[in-house]
């Protein structure tokens, strides 16, 4: 949308040049979604769940979804929470979750208990009533057909009896984990907005507050600009105030609002300051939280709003808050895309941001005032005007920002193309949306990583030019491990044009029999992140990947109809799964249950989550069983369970349990709330409640059928494979047969996808040829290996990976081969998960000894190598690695393999 349409939203009403359809009275819902009218009121969008059972409010222009009490949310059991909020017709939800809480404390989540729907002449409402120990909420959520796009938020608090739990802090807490950017703004004293710099409050404790809590009544969470629908939600609070029934009094309450890039809060006090005026939470003021309070009989009464703008840009949403104030237009001369224009006040502090059209106009309206502008655009300096705006409007023309040179890029070929400064020249940074977005925390800025990397199909969809500002460049082709990488170097001088001429990556190697699969990717359809789904298929495709697994957190989402609108479906197979995300701590799951991936799955589209069931405050074998009978036996794959050695020992420091992450599985083995011990025996106290078996379903803890011991880059984790590669062959050694993953794990735009990756031997090594079940019985199987850039070709006697081989002896035999650029030098064979062999690899990688068994047992391998400059520069982080799954002996010939236990 261009950014002069911003100046046709008046108190809310969108004309019809913002793409949004008027409605009438009849437009009104408020009502339980069923399966007969699920296909009428089932959202879309990267980020609606909502489905059966839940309950949906219209009116028309506007939809939202509240979780049925059935269906829990991210920070309780139960549901009854806001969970979808977008335009009705546009497929644009991006809103996570909503809830409220006492003391701003996880632990104390206000559970819902009661749902409504109301209908009147002109509006719509569903009201909720919640409690914790007595402390009740009731919240209104209402829309009208005055201001289409509004949601009105009335919340009424008190206190059930006098034994009800007290609370100095109620907090409106909302998810935005690494998923759209917010903005601070104070509507009545803009003097105190903050704009896109925030201070990080999650995992610092309450003593944070003093620096993160901001006396600003609006929030603003954006999308990025280029999803194919952008939306920002604007909620604000409008008033908060006391109601004394002792007195008749009614005094107005401090209120503050955190943010940072995982989360954000309104925080209300109960009570007023004794000391201050309410403008900061310092330390004088967090000190007198505790002896706050609501008497039985006082109200606490919140006026909140939230608005909806199809934009990514703040002028979306101040336009309205400011329709009556003047109108600036402008206009900036300008070759590069995009351009935004930040609009401050002449004291620097943020006011308002908007994005200028493809005519190069803008427009934004501001309060009469002096202001200064800054034109930010990807390549060129930024250009800065201080103005005055009058009471009856300002039109400027801000002449031509300063040139960048524009690169035309290859077409026809599937490639990565990474871009390097050198000779000085930093590195390029071609995601930067230029809102300037910036977290504050205990040890600096944390810093948002460069994205240096454009990703080509092939087809005509690719972009077709980027910008870069003067400076030397090296230019590499990169098409996976499996193909050469190509390079050139770019000067660019003067802003001058330029074309690229970088010759598409040749096949290097062949991989017979073996399809490359990442089995854990993620992208905006996760809680987690924003990144287009359109931009995630491409990186896919460019990487050669190809076997994707979505593992979207807690819902269930399909490629495919993105890939066959792409005309990609012959490029890579895209397999439907999920990635079950544990978030609550709770007496049956004391640091949750971690995460776990299911895959293949089918979409259910009108039901909850798109048909995940329930996970949280259950038993990870319960987990596995209901996903078992809801997907026909999925494959499960157990995520990251390790992320170092610290909690691996023997014996564990004193405060093990401070050092826990919940995330990690083998951490706390969910129910055990103790971390597993690889050097004792599996039915040994904790470990034994992974063999646990339920009396009913016979489900274990332990019964995946893969697991994750590669996760992401290695040097992110450099602990990682090795701490969680010595719990598996731990495992593997007591007989539990479950087989290693190497998966990228990757969220954001910086991150690399389709390495690490698993080599899985199909019988076929083109889309074309690809079989669902033959993918999940290989898998299953372990017929696979893992890698960053060796391949390997192994056999013991004749059995290959994942296969048992019969007999007292065997030929280990094989070669381990590589681009040029990606080699390994140095291979490791294990017997048993203990190392018998290191030998430095010849040329040709060709390896070939004999080996002896006493005794069942299993063999696997690892090759490794050194990152040159070529695979330091396309790969950074990583370097050269592979692992075998293991190859089993079944020495006596028996037919049965035992295992060979621990080593002694």
């Amino acid at each position: 949308m261009r950014a002069l349409t911003t100046s046709f939203m008046l108190a809310g009403l969108f004309t019809l040049k913002a793409g949004l359809n008027p409605t009438h009275a009849s437009d009104l819902t408020a009502v339980k979604i069923t399966p007969a009218n699920a296909a009428t009121h089932v959202q879309s969008g990267h980020d609606a769940i909502g489905g059966i059972g839940d309950w949906a409010l219209s009116n028309g222009t506007l939809c939202l979804i509240l979780a049925g009490l059935e269906n829990e949310g991210d920070f309780s059991p139960r549901g009854g929470t806001l969970r979808d909020i977008g335009f009705c017709d546009r497929a644009d939800d991006q809103f996570v979750s909503q809830q409220d809480l006492l003391d701003g404390s996880l632990a104390k989540p206000v559970s819902i208990s009661d749902v409504r729907a109301s209908i009147g002449q002109d509006s719509a409402a569903l009201t909720t009533l919640g409690q914790y120990r007595g402390f009740m909420i009731e919240t209104r959520y209402t829309l009208n057909n005055q201001h289409k796009a509004r949601i009105g938020v009335q919340k009424r608090i008190w206190r059930a009896d006098e034994d009800a739990a007290d609370t100095g802090i109620l907090a409106t807490a909302t998810l935005n984990y690494h998923s759209m950017k917010t903005f601070l703004l104070n509507t009545r004293a803009p003097e105190r907005s903050n704009g896109f710099a925030q201070e990080q409050f999650v995992g610092r404790g309450i003593l944070s507050y003093t620096d993160a809590a901001r006396p600003v009544d609006t929030v603003i969470m954006m999308s990025p600009h280029d999803l194919r629908h952008p939306v920002s939600y604007a909620m604000r609070q409008r008033t908060a105030t006391l109601h004394k029934k002792q007195d008749g009094e009614t005094h107005a309450l401090p209120a503050f609002a955190l943010s940072d890039s995982s989360a954000l809060a309104f925080l209300t006090l109960t009570a007023p300051f004794s000391l201050g005026d309410g403008s900061r939470l310092g330390l004088a003021q967090l000190l007198q939280v505790p002896f706050m309070g609501l008497d039985e009989g006082d109200e606490i009464i919140l006026e909140e709003e939230i608005w909806v703008v199809p934009s990514a840009d703040v002028a979306a949403v101040t336009d309205i808050f400011f329709a009556d104030a003047p109108l600036l237009t402008g206009h900036v001369a300008a070759k590069n895309d995009p351009v935004r224009v930040h609009i401050d006040r002449v004291d620097g502090t943020p006011f308002t941001q908007t994005t200028i059209d493809q005519d190069g106009r803008f427009a934004a309206h501001l309060p009469v005032g002096d202001y200064r502008l800054r034109v930010l655009s990807p390549a060129a300096d930024p250009l800065v005007q201080t103005v005055s705006v009058p009471a009856q409007g300002l039109t400027i023309d801000l002449g031509p920002l300063p040139q960048a040179a524009r690169i035309a890029l290859p077409r026809g070929a599937a490639m990565r193309l990474a871009f390097r400064g050198t000779k000085g020249t930093p590195d390029p940074h071609f995601e930067d949306d230029l809102t300037g977005y910036v977290v504050s925390g205990e040890d600096g800025v944390i810093a948002e990583e460069k994205v240096s990397d454009v990703h080509l199909t092939g087809r005509p969809h690719d972009p077709t030019h980027i910008v870069l500002p003067d400076g030397d460049y090296i230019v590499y082709g990169v098409r996976g491990p499996e193909y050469e990488v190509t390079q050139t170097r770019l000067e660019i001088r003067d802003g001058a044009d330029v074309t690229l001429n970088l010759a598409a990556p040749q096949r290097a190697l062949s991989t017979p029999d073996h399809m490359a699969a990442d089995m854990h990717v993620h992208a905006a359809p996760s809680l987690d992140n924003a990144f287009s789904t359109v931009k995630r298929v491409r990186t896919f495709v460019a990487e050669h990947g190809e076997i994707m697994v979505a593992a979207e957190h807690d819902t269930v989402f399909d490629f495919n109809p993105l890939l066959r609108d792409m005309q990609l479906s012959d490029k890579m197979i895209a397999i439907t799964g999920t990635e079950v995300t544990s978030t609550q701590q709770t007496p049956r799951a004391p640091y949750s249950i971690g995460h776990m991936n299911f895959f293949p799955l089918e979409v259910k589209p009108h039901a909850h989550k798109r048909g995940l069931p329930n996970h949280e405050n259950r038993r990870t074998r319960d987990v596995l069983h209901d996903m078992h009978v809801h997907f026909d036996d999925p494959v499960a794959q157990l995520n990251h369970p390790r992320d170092n050695f610290a909690l691996t020992g023997e014996t564990l420091p004193d405060d093990f349990r401070e050092l826990i992450n919940d995330e990690q599985f083998f951490d706390h083995m969910g129910v055990a709330a103790h971390p597993y011990n690889p050097h004792r025996s599996i039915d040994s106290v904790p470990n034994n409640s992974l063999i646990e078996k339920d009396a009913v379903t016979g489900k274990r803890d332990i019964d995946f059928d893969v697991l994750e011991i590669m996760n992401g880059s290695q040097g992110w984790r450099p602990e990682r494979v090795d701490a969680t590669r010595q719990d598996w062959l731990s495992l593997v050694s007591q007989g539990i047969k479950i087989a290693a993953t190497a998966n990228s794990d990757s969220h954001n735009k910086w991150q690399q996808v389709a390495l690490p990756r698993n080599m899985v031997r199909l019988g076929a090594d083109r889309p074309a040829d690809f079989s669902l079940t033959n993918f999940t019985k290989s898998v299953k199987a372990g017929a696979f290996y893992g890698t960053t850039g060796p391949f390997l070709d192994l056999r013991l006697g004749e059995a290959k990976i994942g296969d048992t081989h019969k007999g007292k002896t065997a030929q280990l035999s094989g070669r381990v081969f590589a681009a040029d650029w990606a080699m390994a030098d140095e291979l490791r064979v294990q017997v048993n998960g203990t190392t018998i062999a290191t030998q430095k690899l010849s040329a040709d990688g060709r390896f070939d000894m004999r080996l002896d068994f006493d005794k069942d047992s299993y063999v696997t391998l690892e090759a490794i190598g050194q990152a040159g400059e070529i695979y330091k520069a396309v790969y950074p982080g990583f370097y050269p690695y592979a692992y075998s799954n293991p190859i089993y002996v079944d020495a006596d010939g028996d037919g049965r393999w035992a295992p060979p236990g621990l080593p002694q």
